[in-house]
């Protein structure tokens, strides 16, 4: 019968390593081997048509985006596919039974993906509407066509639908200002810090000025690497830094972002996150995922193009001019929520690491790097994300460096690393 699964996954495992190599095909392919009984197994749980359509739109675009996490060897592809379908699931369930997310996210055995697979191949399949099928076609145009435009002055992909022309000439100009400085650092900034940092290593002369100085961020991660890498629970990581109460001094501030070891009272201020304008912004976002419409987020940005000066940032490639790219502009941060759901935390994704800073006492503070991920991660429950050590106080590394010096010091501190816990 037209859109039963087939029995062998070759059909599918080939459609998803054709959308690994980003071959429109393989999403075309995909799509029309599993809409259908997706739509069925997403009828068997909700009661509006559109809803499952929502969710099974996701799913398959979700599919698409994360091709490259599938490994043949290890999962059978339908399993995979509705492990996706499952996630998303569960999130529009809890949307309808709750008005608050979980603190804990856990996945029900009904939705998880062998069981969705098992189920939806007793259901009779539905064909998708032509409304679906346009929107998954808009999606993908939408994701190939990212390539062809500007790239946003640190080098990401912009999402086409909230590009706009008029943010061309900013963006040009922006990127080879940022190339330029990059550029600077590559050939003369870098090799001057990793040669004084190499002679620090060494206790050569001149070690003492430079670890007086702070010793060079950017050395310490190179030589350190992942050992900087700390897993933990995104809920408990609950304060954060405010770079100008830290540092009211504007040279200061920036001088300290070059350094690995910051002196004074910098770790003084409280600044508590589940305060913060981006935990607000997600969580509203979050609460509101069945219709972002709803959200105050929404509300503001619609003021604000009442008012005659929509959101416009040439950093990221967006201009919020109408109400469709608004709530466009919602529905992908909803995407990414999504997608964190399903595959947790990565830290590879984003254009910056979650940063951290170490206080006198040994403890956890968040910088300004990776803000929005960290409330997904918060809002969603999830059990551990990985956190990058940007800095310490020099207190916490005299403390653990003891009277070592040099490379003996810098690998006592590395093993104490593991020891910090979130303030």
């Amino acid at each position: 019968m037209h859109g039963r699964l087939p029995e062998s996954p070759a059909p599918l495992t080939q459609a998803l390593d054709a959308c690994r190599r980003r071959d429109p095909e393989g999403f075309h392919r995909l799509r029309q081997i599993v809409a259908p009984p997706m739509l069925a197994t997403a009828d068997h749980f909700l009661e509006a048509p559109r809803q499952a359509e929502d969710v099974v739109h996701d799913a398959l675009l979700l599919a698409w985006l994360n091709a490259g996490r599938f490994a043949a060897d290890e999962d059978h592809p339908g399993s995979w596919l509705f492990t996706i379908l499952g996630s998303r699931l569960h999130n529009q369930l809890e949307a309808l039974t709750t008005a608050t997310p979980s603190a804990t996210r856990r996945i029900p055995a009904r939705l998880q993906g062998q069981a969705l697979w098992t189920l939806s191949r007793d259901l009779e399949p539905r064909p998708p509407s032509p409304s679906l099928s346009d929107r998954l076609g808009d999606s993908l145009s939408a994701r190939l066509a990212a390539p062809q435009l500007p790239r946003t002055p640190t080098g990401e992909l912009v999402h086409p639908p909230l590009y706009d022309a008029r943010l061309r000439r900013k963006m040009l100009t922006s990127r080879l200002a940022y190339q330029a400085k990059e550029g600077f650092k590559r050939r003369l900034g870098r090799p001057l810090e990793d040669w004084l940092f190499r002679r620090w290593l060494a206790q050569r002369s001149g070690s003492h000025w430079l670890e007086a100085q702070g010793l060079p961020r950017r050395s310490i991660e190179h030589a350190l690497g992942d050992r900087l890498d700390l897993e933990v629970n995104p809920g408990r990581l609950v304060r954060s830094l405010s770079y100008p109460d830290a540092f009211p001094n504007r040279a200061e501030r920036r001088k300290a972002s070059t350094l690995f070891l910051w002196s004074g009272d910098w770790d003084l201020p409280r600044h508590d996150l589940v305060d913060s304008s981006r935990t607000r912004f997600i969580r509203d976002l979050w609460t509101h995922r069945l219709d972002p419409s709803c959200s105050e987020t929404c509300r503001q940005l619609e003021r604000q193009l009442e008012q005659g000066r929509p959101l416009r940032s040439h950093h990221k490639g967006m201009l919020l001019d109408s109400r469709e790219r608004i709530l466009e502009y919602l529905r992908l941060y909803l995407l990414y929520m999504e997608n964190m759901a399903c595959f947790g935390f990565d830290k590879h994704e984003g254009k910056d690491r979650l940063g951290v800073t170490i206080d006198r006492h040994g403890r956890l503070i968040k910088t300004n790097k990776g803000l929005h991920r960290l409330a997904m991660a918060q809002v969603l429950g999830l059990a551990v994300v990985t956190v990058r050590v940007r800095s310490v106080h020099r207190q916490w590394w005299e403390r653990h460096a003891g009277d070592a010096r040099g490379r003996d010091a810098l690998e006592r501190v590395a093993q104490a690393l593991a020891d910090c816990a979130p303030a």
